[in-house]
């Protein structure tokens, strides 16, 4: 266990509203890492991991929102081929 990394949460991760539907947003890094990872699930309990890895946690974020709203909460629940940044 003392090997294991140190995950740190950044302080922008949120719940975001769109549409009616609420997204968990988890937006965190390895402790020492240079890039920020994200996390989206939602209100179904569906887990969207982005594959990017993004330069700030506010770049991820953005991200989460914008590709919610670009291509619909609905189609986003239901997407099984993951997130994909527009």
């Amino acid at each position: 266990m003392g090997n294991d990394p140190e995950v740190v949460d950044s302080s922008v991760s949120q719940a975001i509203y769109i549409n009616g539907f609420v997204f968990d947003v988890f937006i965190y890094q390895l402790k020492g890492d240079a890039t920020w990872a994200l996390e989206v699930v939602d209100e179904l309990g569906g887990s969207h991991v982005w594959m990017e890895e993004f330069a700030s946690d506010l770049d991820a974020l953005a991200a989460a929102q914008r590709t919610i709203r670009a291509i619909g909460p609905v189609t986003f629940m239901s997407d099984e081929s993951g997130p994909t940044t527009p």
